[in-house]
C-alpha cells in the first residue's frame, strides 16, 4: 500500500536489499513490487557481512523517519536511528505509526527510562507516536515548517556612532552667549534653564560669572585643537 500510494503520488521510491538475498544473481525484481517494473523507481543492493550498510543506506538523504509495524529488523533500524538522535548524530524526526498501540510499549520504556534518568532528552525528543500513516506524514511536515521558522536569520541591529567630545564641544561653542551657555551647562549635565524671561531678570554677576565660564570653556576647547595638531605634527616626524 506505501509503494502504490508514493507511485499514485508521482513519488519517487527506492528499496534497499541486501546481498544475502540476491538468488543466482538477479538484480531480484522478480518478486519485488509491481512499481519497480518501472525505469522510475529503483533497487539498491547491500553488501558485507552484516545489516550496517543497509541502514545506512535506508536513511541517506531522508529528511525524516516514519516507522510503520514491524519484526526485530524495524526495531533495529528504530533504536539505532533513536539512539543516534538522542545522542546528536542526526536531527531527523521519527514517528512510529503506533497502529492499534502497536508502538505502545516502546512509549512506555522511554518513559520508564527517563524517570530512571536514563536519558539526554525528553522521550517525545527521540520517537513521536502517531495513530496512522496519514498523521505521521502531516506530524513530519509540521515539524520541519516549525524548524524552518526557528532558523530564519535574525534582522541585524543599526549601531550609531556617538559624535566625539571634541565635535560636540566645537558645536556648542556657536551660537549666542545665552543659546551656547545653555548648550555647555547641558553638556555637562547642570540644569540651567534658557527662558528669555529668567535670562532677562538675571543679575550682572550671573552674567558676568557665566561669561568668564564660557571664555574658559573656549580657550579649553582651544587648547585641545592646538594639541591635537602638536601630536599629530610629532608622530609625522618620527614616521
Amino acid at each position: 500500500a506505501m509503494n502504490r500510494g508514493a507511485n499514485d503520488g508521482d513519488g519517487a521510491i527506492v528499496g534497499v536489499i541486501h546481498e544475502a538475498f540476491v538468488v543466482d544473481g538477479s538484480d531480484w525484481f522478480e518478486g519485488a513490487h509491481s512499481v519497480f517494473n518501472t525505469t522510475k523507481h529503483r533497487i539498491i543492493t547491500a553488501k558485507g557481512n552484516d545489516l550496517q550498510e543497509r541502514k545506512k543506506l535506508l536513511v541517506q538523504g531522508a529528511d525524516g523517519l516514519v516507522v510503520l509495524p514491524g519484526g526485530p529488523g524495524t526495531w533495529d533500524e528504530l533504536w539505532e536511528m533513536a539512539c543516534a538522535r538522542h545522542i546528536g548524530f542526526h536531527a531527523m524526526p521519527i514517528v512510529c505509526v503506533n497502529v492499534d498501540g502497536y508502538y505502545d510499549n516502546f512509549k512506555s520504556i522511554l518513559v520508564r527510562a527517563h524517570e530512571d534518568e536514563l536519558l539526554y532528552k525528553q522521550p517525545e525528543d527521540i520517537l513521536h507516536f502517531e495513530e496512522s500513516a496519514e498523521a505521521a506524514v502531516k506530524w513530519i511536515e509540521t515539524y520541519h515548517a516549525l524548524e524552518a521558522t526557528k532558523q530564519q536569520p535574525e534582522q541585524k541591529k543599526v549601531i550609531r556612532r556617538r559624535t566625539s567630545m571634541l565635535k560636540r564641544m566645537q558645536s556648542n561653542l556657536s551660537g549666542s552667549t545665552m543659546t551656547v551657555w545653555g548648550r555647555m551647562s547641558s553638556f555637562f549635565g547642570d540644569d540651567v534653564c534658557d527662558d528669555d524671561k529668567e535670562g532677562e531678570a538675571a543679575s550682572a554677576e550671573t552674567t558676568s560669572r557665566r561669561s568668564a565660564t564660557l571664555s574658559g570653556m573656549t580657550m579649553f576647547a582651544a587648547g585641545v585643537s592646538v594639541g591635537l595638531l602638536a601630536a599629530s605634527k610629532v608622530g609625522l616626524r618620527k614616521m
